[in-house]
Parts: structure tokens; C-alpha cells; sequence
């Protein structure tokens, strides 16, 4: 078996990838900066990067108006004989416009393959200690800033769940399956912070801000207006309640419950 994963160096890839190889399958990563070389943008390589390759896992950029480039990848990877496609997008996808990057993506792989999985996870737990987050948090000397409450509940989901079951997906029967992933119980952000204060967690502090603070601060950082929107609207979701809801699905794929916040402070942040 050969799997070809994208987005190798991040927080999901970077465990999915690690999980293939300790389970001794044939994998490989792919990225402008990986071993095997994957652009987006450059379509002249991809017959060749795709040559041998029977499973990819396929992480849907966030916010870079590239949800055409993912598709025509996947109908390009169809075409090359992969026979299994786990895409991951983020929970709420289904319900966001049908010209999303992240719906495009999946309608596209629902489109070409047989045997496909969906993967809808909730932020991250550790987007806390290495993910957009940390990022905004070691900018702001530890504060972390934000346009959600302190009391804004979100079902956190860890890294190693959603690799897990990416890795379950490639290399198991979950054909047809739609997994929007959650952490075991809604945990506010004033409980999060207040559960990493005194670890090696770059966050120590929160703070609110509006969404206009909210995008004067990515700009700084760099980030383009589309990525700062599609964040902005993913905050204003969980405002909204809808991030908190917590889903069976990662013990329908694992066939156990997923890590709690407690459990991933106490195992990577001490």
C-alpha cells in the first residue's frame, strides 16, 4: 500500500504521516518543501508525484482560494488509478456556501471516487501550542486575542484523534463515512487558558477583541484578507454555539472516546 499525504508538516499530516510509517505502510509527504514536491498552483508535476500511489489524504488549505486546485488534484488522482481519497475540511463545512474551498473539496471527492471519507474536525487542541493560536499568542507576549467570550464553549478535538482516524480511514473499511470530530465535552476558552497557565503553553493569557481587532492583528501577521475572513467566520460560529456540540464519531471510527483537554495539557504542555 502507498499513501500520499498532503500538508505533511502540519499538525494533522505531520501525525498521520508519523502513524503510516510506524505501522511500516509505504508513505510519503507532499508540500512545496517536502520530499515529494506538491504545489497547488503548478499542475505540470502531478501525473508523476501520483504514480503508484493507491491512498491520498488530502488536507483542504484553509482560506487560500485553492478549493478548485484540491478538486481538479483529486480528479487528476482518480484518474491515476488512486483508489481511496480521505479528505479533511473542518466541522461546519457541509453547511458553508457550495462554492467553498472546503465544500468543493469534498463534493469533488464524493464525485470521483468510490471509496472516500470525509474528516470534519473542531479546532484543535493544539492549535494552543503550535497552530494559529500559539502563533497569535507569541505575538502578543502571551495574550491571546480574539473576537469569541471567555465563555464561548468549543468541543476542542486533539490532533492525534483526528490523525487517528485519518489513518483508520486509509487503511480501513470507512468508505462513505462523514466524521464531523470533537473533543469528549464543550470547554470554554477562559477554562482552556486557565487549565495550560503555568505549563510550557505559549498562551497564558485571553483577551477579547472584535473582528475588526481580530483582522488588524493577522495582518500583521501577514495573513491575507480571505484566510483572516474564513477565520473570523469560524469565530463568529462558535459565538453562535455551534462549535460546541460534541459528536460519537470519533469513538465510531476508533472504537474509543477521544482525549480530553485535561488529558492533552497534563501529556503536551507540561
Amino acid at each position: 500500500m502507498s499513501v500520499l499525504v498532503t500538508g505533511p508538516t502540519g499538525m494533522v499530516g505531520r501525525r498521520v504521516l508519523t502513524e503510516l510509517r510506524r505501522r511500516g505502510i509505504t508513505a510519503a509527504g507532499a508540500s512545496r518543501t517536502s520530499e515529494v514536491r506538491l504545489d497547488w498552483t503548478d499542475t505540470s508535476d502531478w501525473d508523476q508525484l501520483l504514480e503508484g500511489v493507491e491512498s491520498v489524504f488530502v488536507v483542504t488549505p484553509i482560506g487560500r482560494s485553492l478549493g478548485n486546485r484540491v478538486a481538479g488534484f483529486l480528479e487528476k488522482a482518480a484518474e491515476r488509478g488512486v483508489e481511496k481519497a480521505v479528505v479533511m475540511s473542518s466541522m461546519g463545512s457541509e453547511h458553508a456556501p457550495s462554492d467553498s474551498d472546503q465544500r468543493v473539496a469534498e463534493e469533488r471527492a464524493r464525485k470521483v471516487f468510490d471509496k472516500w471519507t470525509v474528516l470534519r474536525p473542531n479546532w484543535l487542541n493544539q492549535d494552543f501550542t503550535e497552530g494559529t493560536f500559539a502563533a497569535l499568542a507569541r505575538s502578543r507576549n502571551g495574550r491571546l486575542e480574539l473576537p469569541v467570550k471567555k465563555h464561548t464553549a468549543v468541543s476542542f478535538v486533539d490532533a492525534r484523534d483526528v490523525a487517528n482516524t485519518a489513518v483508520a480511514a486509509l487503511v480501513g473499511d470507512h468508505a462513505g463515512r462523514e466524521y464531523t470530530l470533537t473533543g469528549p465535552e464543550p470547554v470554554t476558552f477562559k477554562q482552556f487558558v486557565r487549565m495550560t497557565k503555568g505549563t510550557d503553553s505559549p498562551v497564558w493569557r485571553f483577551k477579547k477583541v472584535d473582528e475588526a481587532g481580530f483582522y488588524f492583528r493577522g495582518r500583521n501577521r501577514g495573513w491575507g484578507d480571505r484566510y483572516i475572513d474564513t477565520l473570523n467566520e469560524r469565530f463568529s460560529a462558535a459565538v453562535a454555539g455551534r462549535a460546541a456540540e460534541v459528536t460519537e464519531d470519533v469513538r465510531s471510527a476508533l472504537g474509543r472516546d477521544p482525549i480530553p483537554v485535561a488529558k492533552f495539557v497534563r501529556e503536551e504542555t507540561a
